[in-house]
């Protein structure tokens, strides 16, 4: 019995994980939903949509790179979720650089389950250690970085530091890790240097210039504050 029940959570682990990254949603969201003044119900339906349009930008992502819908990219996430908090923000009038921040977490978690799904399905493994049959632990190595991000950053959105500054600082902390992390992982090119270094470059010197910039607003408005 036991083993039907491994068998069944092997072949649905992306259902199972999703549905565990939409419950840390709720949670969280539910936890947050004053600062964005969310009615319980609005914590449900954004929690289940938060999920969904993930889901939908890795794979639209891959579809632009690669041509196969069937396969993903979590970079889709980190460029196109910007967007849908964008658009969340003005269809319910809420400040975006609230709802970035309060939904990175969201982010986070969501992504870590993706790659919690890599190694059960067998996927975006590392490179072959040289002269052993080991991989290099690249997709654990990632989401240990999604958990201290988690770490840092639950505390730091709780309290409001540096509003709007949450999202770009992920963004350019991913773009640096990803690129030196693509170093160590296998690739369809086979090359050293591939399309997700351009991506992963990208990422960091957007997520760094928009951090500058709005630690630079913050930094100018509290000045004026005290004024």
């Amino acid at each position: 019995m036991l083993d039907l029940v491994f068998i069944w959570l092997k072949e649905h682990s992306l259902i199972v994980l999703l549905l565990l990254g939409t419950i840390f949603n709720v949670f969280w969201l539910y936890r947050m939903r004053r600062q964005l003044q969310m009615k319980w119900y609005a914590v449900l339906i954004l929690s289940v949509l938060h999920t969904a349009i993930g889901v939908c930008s890795v794979k639209v992502f891959a579809f632009l790179e690669s041509g196969d819908i069937g396969n993903m990219s979590l970079f889709g996430g980190v460029f196109f979720m910007p967007a849908a908090y964008w658009l969340g923000a003005k269809l319910t009038k809420r400040p975006y650089c609230k709802v970035c921040d309060v939904f990175t977490p969201c982010m986070l978690f969501t992504l870590m389950c993706a790659r919690v799904n890599c190694i059960v399905s067998g996927c975006c493994s590392g490179l072959v250690i040289p002269g052993t049959h080991f991989h290099f632990p690249t997709r654990e190595i990632e989401i240990f970085y999604y958990i201290v991000m988690l770490i840092l950053l639950v505390p730091r959105v709780k309290k409001s530091k540096n509003p709007g500054s949450t999202y770009p600082l992920y963004m350019a902390s991913y773009g640096a890790f990803r690129f030196l992390d693509e170093f160590f992982r296998t690739s369809s090119t086979g090359m050293l240097f591939h399309l997700s270094h351009v991506w992963a470059a990208i990422a960091f010197a957007a997520g760094l210039s928009i951090y500058i910039e709005i630690n630079a607003r913050n930094h100018q408005r509290k000045k004026v504050i005290k004024k």
